[in-house]
Parts: structure tokens; C-alpha cells; sequence
């Protein structure tokens, strides 16, 4: 499960920005998770509370907007929800597709104090 270091990461990512900022904590913060990162929303919320447990962000709420994953197929063309149809145009059922989008992790906010 490699949500659980991704998740000590962002918490080490936010000690940075808030040093920076000169800010304390944080009430929120937001992820985009692309449907074609390999980022397992229900998994990236435990891990979460697990990794902030007794630490400053204890209370710090996740909030995961999910970014659709849009591949674009090679023979016609056409774009379209990758994690929908298999990988597969569902035009023309070719194979060959080259992803465009959603295959990011990124945070979004962070609403600090």
C-alpha cells in the first residue's frame, strides 16, 4: 500500500510550506487524485488518519476530488474515460491509447492558520 508514504509525505511537504509561510497547522487540505495514478482514494483517506494520528494535523481534514482519466486513442482519435472502458476506445475498440489525464496525485489546498 503505497498511499501510507505518500501520505507521510504530504505531511512532511506541509511541515515545509507551513514553515515557510510562517504558519502553525492546518484545518484542511484538498488532494486531486487522477483515476489513472494509481492512488486508491478509500486507501489514501485511512491512511491518512493513520499517519496523522497524534501529530499537529490530527485534526486536519482530507478532502479527495477525484480528476477523471481521459486517454486518447491512437488509431481514431477519439478521447474518452479511460477507467470506464478498460482502456479500450469505445469508438472503434482499439487498444492503442495514450493517457492525457488524471494520471497526477497533486495537492490542491491547504487552508492553514
Amino acid at each position: 500500500m503505497h498511499e501510507l508514504g505518500i501520505a507521510d509525505a504530504i505531511v512532511k511537504m506541509m511541515d515545509k510550506i507551513l514553515k515557510e509561510e510562517e504558519m502553525t497547522g492546518a484545518n484542511r487540505i484538498v488532494l486531486e487524485i487522477g483515476e489513472l495514478s494509481g492512488v486508491v482514494p478509500k486507501f489514501m483517506d485511512d491512511c491518512w488518519g493513520a499517519v496523522v494520528s497524534g501529530t499537529k494535523y490530527e485534526n486536519t481534514e482530507l478532502e479527495i476530488e477525484i480528476v477523471p482519466g481521459i486517454a486518447r486513442c491512437l488509431d481514431c482519435g477519439s478521447d474518452f474515460r479511460a477507467a470506464e472502458t478498460d482502456f479500450r476506445c469505445p469508438k472503434c475498440g482499439s487498444e492503442k491509447v495514450m493517457p492525457m489525464f488524471g494520471r497526477d496525485m497533486t495537492i490542491k489546498e491547504i487552508e492553514a492558520y
